[in-house]
């Protein structure tokens, strides 16, 4: 091979390499691996029938496979992934050019080029900006994935707290008809007492009246059940009148696995969103680093040569950012502001989600406190009240507005400690949410296993 054919080649492959390179930081095959698996669920778009009586396990699942704000969540992920190559590729492109004259209207091949450059208008970069682009662009990748993951947890917190809603309601209804069933005894006995001689008219009225309030309570809060399905199934996709059975009981109190400071271990180390923040201020240091590479030159690559092959040529030029020093030193400046302001947000949001976890475990903490007073003390007591209550009435030893007050008193209760339930449950969520884990070991409900 002669000089001026390797002078040639060399210097195409030297502009092909310039124009064409593309930089792959490590563990961007893994972010791109991890997104794929995760989105296997969205690409066949496959949705198994729900049963026709689901569990709340089993609406997670749904939700997790046919949910359209989840899917959007990942479709940015995958966004913020392809955007990795794209910064970190050489934005210029390759000129061909020829040329050759004319002489007395015949071509002069002696004098015809044949010339190869990058595009003038954009110069080859420095390979360390491309590497600085591409760690930022995937620790923004890094971090949507990590937003993907809270909206995992975000998305069960709300289908689960939407279920307990539906199956609160259905519950308080259960409740007050059992109410109403009383209160109806109560007035047929109101009534033979008054025919007896042993109750006034006004007793009569008065439980006939405490009768048909609960049974308008009821049929209140049966009217608040569609609006309570239907928020289910905009979380699942479905269609606001598809049927769902309403729950039969509350979802039941699971114990907590972990100690309070556990707990709050778990939520600084595990917190997708602070984790995406930590992704997202590395991408920051990445920004400065890429800032101050502004002050590198760049270059641009020509090579040509004449079509007989004797005279070759190869141009190198550096571009020197004479006149930018102070736009440069400012975009520093900025890159650091955003970094700072990055480190800030994150200590926030780490303090306002330990005030969270704290808030929620003292919630959890106290409902089963109170819960336990109820159920084993306060409610036993309130049910032999009214049944003393009941008999003393019939007796003819207790007026009727005696009566009434008890087994308002136990309907309270029992209220309340369906309230105390659903609280208790909702924190439990959030709080797996926070944490990133499951807490309630026997539902066995985590987001990121599905």
């Amino acid at each position: 091979m002669s000089r001026s054919s390797l002078i040639r080649g060399c210097a195409i492959i030297l502009l092909a390499l310039a124009a064409g390179c593309t930089i792959h930081p490590p563990g961007e095959r893994q972010e791109r691996d991890a997104a794929l698996q995760a989105g296997k669920r969205f690409e066949n778009r496959q949705t198994p029938p729900l049963p026709d009586n689901p569990t709340p396990g089993q609406l997670v699942q749904y939700a997790m496979l046919s949910n359209a704000e989840l899917e959007q969540r990942y479709w940015e992920w995958r966004s913020a992934i392809e955007q990795v190559p794209q910064d970190a590729t050489q934005s210029t492109t390759l000129n061909l050019a020829a040329g050759t004259t004319l002489t007395n209207g015949k071509t002069n091949w002696a004098s015809s080029t044949l010339a190869l450059s990058n595009d003038p208008m954009s110069n080859i970069k420095w390979p360390g900006k491309l590497d600085a682009a591409a760690k930022q662009s995937l620790e923004n990748a890094r971090a949507a994935g990590q937003r993907f993951i809270k909206a995992k947890y975000d998305l069960q917190g709300k289908v689960l707290a939407a279920y307990d809603d539906y199956a609160l309601t259905a519950e308080l209804i259960r409740l007050e008809q059992d109410n109403q069933q009383l209160l109806k005894t109560t007035a047929t006995v109101t009534q033979a007492q008054s025919r007896a001689g042993g109750a006034g008219q006004q007793d009569v009225l008065r439980a006939q009246n405490e009768a048909d309030m609960s049974g308008n309570e009821i049929a209140n809060m049966q009217s608040q059940l569609p609006a309570r399905r239907a928020i289910i199934n905009a979380l699942l996709n479905r269609p606001p009148d598809a049927p769902l059975p309403a729950p039969t009981n509350l979802l039941s109190a699971s114990s907590i696995p972990y100690s309070d400071s556990e707990l709050l271990d778990l939520a600084a180390k595990q917190n997708p969103e602070l984790t995406a923040l930590a992704d997202e201020i590395r991408g920051r240091a990445e920004g400065i680093r890429l800032a101050k590479l502004q002050y590198v030159p760049d270059f641009n690559l020509s090579a040509g040569t004449d079509l007989t092959g004797v005279t070759q040529s190869l141009l190198g030029q550096l571009t020197f950012p004479l006149f930018r020093y102070e736009a440069l030193n400012a975009a520093i400046a900025q890159a650091k502001a955003n970094f700072f302001a990055s480190e800030a947000m994150r200590r926030q949001a780490g303090d306002d989600l330990a005030a969270q976890v704290v808030a929620d475990i003292t919630t959890i903490r106290d409902a089963d406190r109170q819960l336990d007073l109820l159920q084993q003390t306060i409610r036993p007591r309130a049910h032999q009240i009214v049944s003393l209550a009941r008999a003393s009435y019939q007796a003819g030893n207790e007026s009727l507005l005696d009566l009434l007050a008890s087994q308002r008193s136990l309907i309270d209760i029992e209220r309340l400690s369906a309230n105390l339930q659903v609280m208790r449950h909702q924190r439990l969520v959030e709080l797996e949410s926070i944490d990133a884990t499951d807490l309630s070991v026997p539902n066995s409900r985590q987001a990121s296993s599905q």
